[in-house]
């Protein structure tokens, strides 16, 4: 009588059908020496046994003597013993749902780390939970983030092996990530930004400046940035909708970071960026990236040049204190937090769980407001003590996306030059 997929219940005892070897086998399921009695909670066992059975087939890992010791197949057969290096390549060969890049990273941590410290010819079975945490103590790790970091392709690794009731002889069960310091969001000030952008202005070709300036107005990630296309854009209703990265690597895929899209409002800096790039890109297609190298003429391979070429070189100029380029983002944030702006809408706009803008943001939250009306006041502040700016006189203003003139912004590229007086910014179209 079968009961599910691979398990048969003969008599008074349960089998187990599986194809091994090219051999399609039966085998009785025993504890102790003695049939297994098919109950419904012994043939609900069965049935996940099975399941496990066919998953070690299908990666090359299934040894028959872990799941039918009292078989005489088992007592005869001769089985080879699975070392690390075996392990290693059955796993990345296993891998799924990851980005190359991610595969790329978890390969050379287990090739180039895991693999040499616990000994290519080891029996996997042979390792203890002491050996394991000895060698790992005793490797000379970078970072405690970097060691957490790379457990987690071993873990998967050893995962793939110790499965079913074996679970409890991982000898990584016990191994524990090492306690990382919290490191706050270090942002520019409104004055830096302002400062950084006018370098900028003045000394790279304009995309480069766009490629900021859209950075510090949407909050965005360098590599949602690298991977905006032009039909992400929604002109009419001045929103960009993020779906899509573009990793260290070079590697493009239609997924965020946090595995979902999210449309970030445009205000009117933003806006004049796309101005900028769309006589450069936007003719290329909508599936063309809105922002490109200036010199090579094509999309950003990845934020390491923007940051080294161009950012770098212009803090210096600056007198600001280093800052990564992420620092885009985390003006951004502070900038609205410290505005008043509702946290969910600052959360939404930032591609955050609400939980994550507290945990990184608390400090510079200060009173509830409606978002959406309030981002280009909050983006238009001056630091503490200063007076807002005055804006142009113009009747129209209009789309920089439709439109020939700048959006009437002191957020127009090259259109804000500082006085000798240090409470007045001078407007200029």
């Amino acid at each position: 009588m079968g009961s599910g997929r691979g398990v048969e219940v003969r008599g008074h005892s349960i089998r187990i059908g599986f194809t091994f070897g090219g051999e399609y086998i039966k085998e009785r399921l025993t504890a102790n020496g003695q049939a297994l009695p098919p109950t419904p909670k012994n043939i609900a066992y069965a049935e996940r046994v099975a399941a496990t059975v066919r998953d070690r087939i299908r990666h090359g890992t299934f040894v028959l003597a872990d799941f039918f010791p009292d078989s005489p197949r088992a007592a005869g057969a001769k089985q080879e013993k699975l070392t690390v290096s075996k392990l290693a390549e059955l796993y990345l060969a296993s891998v799924e749902g990851l980005s190359p890049a991610t595969v790329s990273q978890y390969a050379n941590a287990i090739n180039n780390t895991w693999v040499p410290m616990l000994g290519p010819a080891t029996e996997v079975d042979s390792l203890t939970a002491a050996a394991v945490a000895s060698k790992i103590g005793a490797h000379p790790w970078a970072s405690a983030k970097l060691r957490n970091n790379y457990l987690i392709p071993l873990r998967r690794m050893f995962a793939l092996h110790f499965t079913g009731k074996r679970r409890e002889d991982n000898p990584l069960a016990e191994v524990k990530n090492s306690r990382t310091k919290k490191k706050l969001p270090d942002p520019l000030t409104l004055a830096e930004r302002d400062a950084i952008l006018a370098d900028m202005a003045k000394h790279y070709d304009e995309r480069v400046h766009a490629y900021f300036q859209f950075a510090f107005f949407t909050g965005m990630r360098p590599e949602e940035l690298i991977a905006l296309q032009w039909g992400d854009i929604d002109a009419r209703h001045q929103v960009a909708r993020v779906q899509r990265v573009k990793t260290f690597k070079g590697c493009e895929r239609e997924e965020t970071k946090t595995k979902q899209d999210r449309d970030v409002d445009l205000c009117e800096p933003a806006l004049a960026a796309l101005k900028t790039m769309k006589k450069y890109t936007k003719a290329k297609g909508a599936d063309s990236p809105v922002f490109e190298h200036p010199e090579l003429r094509k999309p950003w391979h990845d934020e390491r040049s923007q940051r080294d070429t161009y950012w770098k070189p212009s803090l210096r100029r600056c007198g600001i204190r280093a800052r990564r380029a992420y620092a885009t983002r985390h003006t951004f944030c502070t900038a609205l937090c410290m505005a008043g702006v509702n946290p969910m809408y600052v959360a939404a706009q930032a591609g955050h769980s609400i939980q994550v803008l507290f945990d990184s943001y608390a400090r510079w939250l200060s009173r509830n407001e409606t978002g959406s009306e309030r981002l280009r006041a909050a983006l238009a502040l001056l630091p503490t003590g200063f007076p807002r700016p005055p804006e142009p006189e113009t009747e129209n203003p209009g789309n920089p996306l439709h439109d020939n003139e700048l959006p009437g912004s002191v957020f127009g590229r090259r259109n804000w030059i500082r006085t000798n007086d240090p409470h007045h910014v001078k407007v200029v179209l």
